[in-house]
């Protein structure tokens, strides 16, 4: 990928990445560009994103999507912004295709961004979202989560493992679950003043909670016909059987696979199983022509 420095679109935000390492291949494959979830950032997917760079051997960036990680905060968290967001970071990056794989509400982005501009995705990876619904007790919970997160008290912290302490403690309310809890508070960091607090923005995630909980309509009209893998997880409703017709109209060549005893963080309940999924299909990805 070649670095170039290009003016940023209106509304547009430039994303913070990080590039794992650049492909070996003789022949150029598309890059893989790797979108975290809610409450969520790059570091998280660097595990996994590591393990595909060093089996593929192709270019791997892992992604702050914005109000996120270290890419700006903004007033606003809505799909069709993010789908621009991750455009102009290929247009950044002189990646003129990719293969995309997004988590969550990274893999509503990745969506955005196939739908929105087909011609720029070599391959669509979604594990463990659907274009159409959301399970309601995620919703309740999550929204929950997000309004206890505002108000954790970080004035006893003065080391960042005490300020971690001090979050699992009064979050435990909110959940109870090791895995996802140790996803949080990795959003905790230290400001410039010493004080300690969420690197999420928050308030904006509050404020535009139904944008960002709800698929756009104005992209269920649209269709992306490249490779594209669902990857769910078996105790998880996030992909209902009842709504893979539905997700084959916008993405006519969609597969979609579960993998057992997973729930929604697949590749963190079972990253072994997730990842002899994904490598298969990365692979499978090249540079399409019309």
């Amino acid at each position: 990928m070649a670095n170039s420095i290009v003016k940023p679109f209106k509304g547009v935000v430039s994303l913070s990445y990080k590039i794992l390492g650049m492909g070996t291949n003789e022949k150029p494959k598309p890059p893989i560009f790797m979108l975290h979830g809610v409450i969520g950032h790059k570091d998280q997917l660097s595990g996994i994103g590591k393990t595909i760079l060093n089996i593929t051997r192709r270019t791997v960036v892992v992604v702050d999507q914005r109000n996120h990680g270290d890419s700006p905060h903004t007033n606003s968290h809505k799909y069709t912004e993010q789908a621009a967001d991750v455009l102009h970071l290929f247009e950044r990056l002189g990646a003129r295709q990719s293969t995309l794989v997004g988590y969550g509400m990274g893999g509503r982005t990745a969506m955005a961004v196939a739908l929105t501009a087909p011609e720029q995705v070599a391959g669509l990876l979604v594990m463990d979202m659907s274009p159409i619904s959301i399970p309601v007790d995620y919703e309740n919970s999550v929204l929950k989560l997000l309004e206890g997160m505002k108000d954790v008290d970080f004035k006893k912290a003065d080391v960042l493992s005490k300020a971690k302490a001090e979050a699992r403690l009064q979050l435990k309310k909110f959940n109870t679950n090791e895995a996802i809890m140790s996803l949080v508070v990795s959003n905790i960091r230290q400001k410039p003043d010493g004080t300690f607090g969420w690197i999420c923005n928050i308030d904006v995630l509050l404020k535009h909670f139904k944008h960002w909980m709800t698929f756009p309509e104005c992209y269920k009209q649209k269709v992306y016909d490249g490779p594209t893998l669902f990857i769910g997880g078996q105790v998880s409703d996030f992909i209902p059987p009842d709504e893979l017709n539905i997700i084959r109209v916008m993405f006519p060549r969609a597969v979609i696979t579960y993998i057992k005893s997973a729930g929604h963080c697949v590749y963190v309940d079972d990253p072994r199983s997730c990842l002899e999924k994904m490598i298969p299909f990365i692979r499978s990805n090249h540079f399409r022509t019309k």
